[in-house]
């Protein structure tokens, strides 16, 4: 009998850690989406889903980036300023200049499915 529960909590233990693996690949190949959106303009159509909404960040109006990119009308205009600044924004990642934008924006973004072009 002790042999058998012992190999029952074993099972358990290498079925969690199992779970546990899962779910950090997973987390992991969402961000991977995320910040590669970063880099590159957008996301390649073959990996772009129905639902996402690409919002071009040099182009886009004070109602566009409030409605899409879910901010305030005051940090929409900072947006704009800053890319009237910088002649246009170069990157998308160009937008955490403003302070109030962070990672975390970032991830809700791309979990809602936003993409960030420049183009």
């Amino acid at each position: 009998m002790p042999q058998n529960k012992r190999q029952i909590k074993l099972t358990i233990i290498l079925l969690l850690t199992t779970i546990l693996i899962s779910q950090f690949f997973l987390i992991s190949l969402a961000k991977t989406e995320v910040y590669l959106s970063f880099f590159y303009n957008s996301i390649s159509p073959a990996l772009q889903k129905p639902e996402d909404k690409i919002i071009n960040i040099n182009s886009a109006s004070p109602g566009e980036l409030t409605i899409i990119l879910q901010i305030s009308k005051p940090l929409a205009q900072k947006t704009i300023a800053l890319r009237e600044e910088l002649e246009g924004f170069k990157e998308p990642i160009d937008l955490t200049q403003l302070p109030e934008i962070t990672t975390l924006e970032w991830e809700e973004w791309g979990e809602e499915g936003i993409v960030i072009s420049v183009e």
